[in-house]
């Protein structure tokens, strides 16, 4: 498996992720309801971000190069009920199916749950992104009570969770 680095977002940042999320075919599975419509909208969202680090943690993924591949976060988190929500996407085509999702969700859980302490993290995302639900489930996902719903894009969505006691019991048992 490929190495990721998580390395907190950062205003200079905005110009590569507007890129990427205006990228059709990743914007395809982002679920936004209206995506960023200039560098300085998504200036603005990153200012948000850095603003609310009690709720919400975002990065750019880097590989072993230190180029960028992508962007992750959690967000809604709530320390009091120990949850947050998970969104991952890796920004060039070229570099889907090599393994950097998988990575990259693996640090971004080992964040959540070691450096967070939180108890359960959660996701959704469209039922046709084969891609994205086979690297959930690779790091240990399961379909939580509501799987399936129509959601407000018009489009099927799978719902996901894994808790702390999961996490703790896959690691354990990639380390024998």
């Amino acid at each position: 498996m490929p190495t990721v680095t998580l390395r907190p977002i950062c205003l200079e940042d905005a110009e590569q992720c507007f890129l990427w999320v205006t990228d059709p075919d990743v914007a395809r599975y982002l679920g936004l309801v209206q995506g960023p419509v200039s560098v300085e909208h998504e200036r603005a969202w990153i200012s948000s971000v850095l603003a609310d680090a009690t709720h919400q943690r975002h990065f750019l993924l880097l590989d072993e190069q230190e180029r960028p591949l992508g962007a992750c976060g959690l967000r809604a988190i709530n320390q009091e009920a120990g949850v947050a929500l998970l969104g991952l996407f890796i920004g060039h085509r070229a570099d889907w199916g090599k393994g950097y999702g998988t990575a990259a969700m693996q640090a971004l859980l080992d964040c959540g749950f070691a450096e967070l302490e939180l108890r359960e993290i959660r996701l959704s995302c469209h039922d046709d992104n084969r891609r994205a639900i086979r690297c959930y489930e690779k790091a240990g996902f399961l379909p939580s009570l509501h799987r399936l719903e129509k959601s407000t894009f018009g489009r099927h969505e799978m719902r996901l969770a894994i808790t702390r006691w999961r996490w703790e019991e896959l690691r354990a048992h990639a380390n024998r």
